[in-house]
């Protein structure tokens, strides 16, 4: 039997990763092991050369990633390895569920191209989709106090990340705690309503 999918989407510094983390001990403790994947899995995994970020420039970054900062919001810029590795981690998500794990993915969807690739790899699974959301102001003080993020990163991701899911399920994690958060879609795992 394939495992099911939950995928927590929202901007960088939101929440996710202690979402994640947070729901996979919900899951344990009810004696189901969940596995968590995330997008900087993948893009911790490229070669320095391929990624521009903060004061990095890879000289390689035209062909793989690079986070430019332009008039106070950081824009990703995707390059043909870049898309690959992007393809490539959907396709881990898709594989791990095929498989028969239960996955909880930690994302942040920016483009069609993407979700177009998500409903190719995902198609026929148990997919849940959560809006992980967060007050801009909210998370980029979660940019500064964090000290490895570009201050801007949020600001450029806010107005596409959720342009394109239908949502089973959505948390606030700046009005919420992360122990309350993962409570919530914990019990909406099931839920077949969907909300925008």
């Amino acid at each position: 039997m394939p495992g099911r999918v939950v995928v927590l989407n929202g901007t960088s510094s939101a929440g996710k990763t202690t979402l994640a983390s947070g729901l996979q001990a919900r899951f344990a403790e009810a004696g189901e092991c969940w596995f968590v994947i995330g997008l900087d899995d993948m893009f911790a995994m490229l070669p320095e050369s391929w990624v521009t970020y903060r004061d990095h420039i890879g000289p390689h970054a035209d062909e793989g990633i690079a986070f430019v900062l332009v008039d106070g919001a950081v824009e990703r810029r995707v390059g043909p390895v870049a898309r690959s590795v992007l393809a490539a981690y959907r396709g881990w998500v898709s594989a791990s569920a095929r498989a028969g794990l239960d996955v909880i993915v930690d994302e942040v969807l920016l483009d069609e191209a993407d979700w177009r690739g998500w409903l190719d790899e995902l198609d026929g699974l148990d997919v849940t989709w959560v809006r992980v959301d967060c007050d801009l102001a909210i998370v980029e003080a979660r940019e500064r106090a964090r000290g490895d993020r570009m201050v801007g990163v949020a600001r450029g991701q806010v107005e596409v990340v959720h342009r394109y899911p239908t949502y089973a399920v959505r948390v606030d994690t700046g009005a919420s705690g992360p122990d309350e958060a993962a409570d919530v879609v914990f019990a909406a795992i099931s839920s077949t309503d969907t909300i925008t």
